[in-house]
């Protein structure tokens, strides 16, 4: 290949928003607004610390939402704890502490099994805490980690479509409420992902980590095809994730540009995500400072305010929190 051949491929992956090298700019007027809005945390975990310290991260980062998952491994605080120290600012979800039950208990096939004792459990009670909104939904659910796991041990594959899985969105479509999956991005997943949002067109499908791995075109034909389609940003930044291949920005460079595209293609279809846990659950505040640095601030203003907070506050059903 010439040297002239070389130029015009490169410049051509440049141009397509192939790395953080296509020089995305911050614009502006949301410089300064990217510092002080408020953020809605619809990954954020209940783990290890304590109410008080959930509490006091969540407002030196200015968080003033945060939920959407359930606690991270066997342990972590009670759900209840939560709502009593933060009251409308906690959003609990269903679902991820019995996933995590069921798996450790019976393996991935129990996942599968609506007459596993866990789900057997939940299902008893989530129609009344979904229509009290004690609950707002279910996740975080791990259909398919098999190649973005935490450890070894929790990784897993379990067809999509599931008896499981059916009934949770039986319930979501009910009450018009969120399912949030954590899943890859093949095509066998796609498929059963695009008959779900067809099928249940009021329950809201959240994607954890913006689908790990995903190409943009297959994900922009997702959201433009499903409006019943959200993703969420977390680990999509260099703090929690040192695979460059999945990143969407970083602080020195900001956002790749087709990202970037994206993102200001479907603004009202992006919120953020912290998903700190064991052992990077003191980086918290380095998970927000990114977004506050190395994202927010490329977006024009509406978009900023929108994936910000108030995607998921629509999407969620959040109230303004009282202090």
């Amino acid at each position: 290949m010439s040297t002239k051949q070389s130029l015009i491929l490169w410049l051509t992956f440049m141009l397509m928003g192939g790395s953080f090298a296509s020089a995305a700019e911050r614009v502006s007027e949301s410089i300064e607004l990217a510092q002080t809005i408020p953020i809605a945390d619809v990954h954020m975990h209940v783990v290890d610390l304590s109410a008080s310290e959930h509490r006091a991260q969540m407002d030196r980062n200015r968080v003033s939402w945060g939920g959407g998952v359930g606690k991270a491994g066997t342990h972590g605080r009670s759900h209840d704890e939560l709502r009593e120290a933060l009251g409308s600012r906690y959003f609990f979800t269903l679902g991820q502490d019995e996933f995590t039950r069921v798996f450790y208990s019976t393996g991935a096939e129990g996942l599968v099994d609506p007459a596993s004792v866990a789900f057997v459990e939940m299902f008893s009670a989530a129609d009344q805490l979904l229509e009290r909104r004690l609950a707002y939904g279910f996740g975080e659910l791990h259909v398919d980690n098999s190649k973005s796991f935490s450890t070894y041990q929790f990784a897993r594959r379990i067809p999509f479509d599931n008896p499981v899985l059916t009934q949770m969105y039986a319930l979501c479509e009910r009450h018009r409420c969120v399912i949030q999956i954590h899943m890859q991005a093949d095509d066998e997943n796609l498929a059963a992902l695009s008959r779900y949002l067809r099928a249940f067109p009021n329950a809201k499908t959240v994607l954890s980590h913006a689908l790990p791995y995903s190409k943009q075109p297959p994900l922009r034909s997702l959201l433009a095809q499903h409006p019943n389609l959200f993703l969420e940003l977390s680990r999509k930044g260099a703090v929690l994730n040192e695979k460059e291949a999945a990143q969407a920005f970083d602080a020195v460079r900001g956002p790749k540009g087709y990202w970037l595209s994206t993102i200001e293609q479907f603004p009202d279809r992006f919120m953020l995500g912290s998903d700190t846990h064991a052992p990077d659950e003191y980086r918290y505040d380095d998970v927000m400072q990114e977004f506050r640095t190395a994202l927010l601030p490329y977006l024009k203003p509406t978009t900023l305010k929108m994936v910000a907070h108030e995607n998921a506050l629509r999407v969620y059903g959040l109230e303004a929190p009282t202090r």
